[in-house]
């Protein structure tokens, strides 16, 4: 008997963005040829200067909405409100798709234990100090007992559409434009681990992230990222989930203070500053949010 043939699912494909015109004109066209004829692209506007309606072009399967108020958590969870696919991924505006992205998500997600994924994203230059890159060649399952941060992000990511609605989406309160300014992705991928979904990571789902930041911007992003993650290790340890105290000390510790000195050592000096300047990020972050109120695992808006 013929085995049986299930229809790959449809895919809606959200990219936020602000004030980044000239880097957003690849990431879409990287994408529409891989789009089917159920599938969607949604460029989020998040209140950028110049609206983006102005600077992409037109095609059948692209929808631009414009957000007032900007936020790259507000601005996902506009796309996963407009989506009506079985699974919605996102990229951010800086990235280039390979030409197998789409097809290799779909792929993936036709095992129904996959509940989210995160893909590869390699550097397009060589920089003192890249930003977003997920190198790792091997497939590895999330461990629900162990780090959500440790297998990718936000810049390549998809889920089961049903799976991030269960969990409300992204916490408006956490990402860029807010006080607590990252960690918004891996705290999406603990809510969904805690909720009993499975996730993976799967390198072939592949981006090229551009690398246009100057090395001292590079550098300041990674007190951004040190918030962000104090702030997640905060609400963790606020619901009662003892590895937020381990990762509050590996965030300092070993990815800030040790990792300091060891790149200090090394003679990698602009390593050596950006980890100094994310284990105050963890401080900053980690007292922000001890003090915002948090109503079950999501902090206000």
């Amino acid at each position: 008997m013929a085995a049986s043939v299930h229809p790959s699912p449809d895919l809606t494909v959200v990219i936020p963005t602000r004030d980044r015109p000239d880097k957003l004109g690849a990431a879409v066209e990287s994408l529409l040829g891989q789009l089917g004829k159920g599938d969607a692209l949604v460029v989020i506007d998040s209140a950028s200067r110049v609206p983006v309606a102005e600077r992409v072009g037109e095609h059948e399967r692209l929808r631009v909405l414009r957000l007032d108020v900007p936020g790259t958590s507000r601005a996902r969870n506009a796309g996963l409100a407009a989506a009506s696919t079985a699974i919605v991924a996102f990229v951010d505006d800086d990235v280039v798709a390979a030409p197998s992205w789409s097809s290799e998500i779909r792929e993936a997600f036709e095992d129904p234990e996959v509940g989210f994924l995160t893909g590869r994203a390699i550097a397009d230059r060589d920089v003192k100090l890249p930003v977003s890159a997920v190198v790792g060649e091997q497939r590895q399952r999330f461990d629900p007992a162990g780090d959500p941060s440790r297998l990718g992000g936000g810049v390549n990511m998809a889920f089961r559409r049903a799976a991030l609605e269960q969990i409300g989406g992204f916490d408006g309160g956490m990402g860029p434009a807010t006080v607590l300014r990252a960690a918004e992705d891996h705290d999406v991928f603990w809510r969904l681990l805690r909720a009993g979904w499975s996730g993976f990571y799967e390198p072939s789902i592949l981006v090229t992230h551009r690398q246009w930041r100057t090395t001292g911007e590079a550098i300041r992003r990674q007190y951004a990222y040190g918030v962000g993650a104090g702030a997640l290790a905060v609400k963790m340890i606020r619901c009662h989930d003892p590895r937020g105290w381990r990762m509050l000390r590996t965030r300092l510790w070993n990815d800030g203070v040790a990792m300091s000195g060891r790149n200090l050592l090394s003679g990698y000096q602009s390593g050596s500053a950006g980890a100094a300047l994310k284990s105050v990020g963890v401080i900053v972050g980690a007292a922000r949010a001890s003090r915002k109120r948090l109503t079950n695992d999501r902090f206000a808006g």
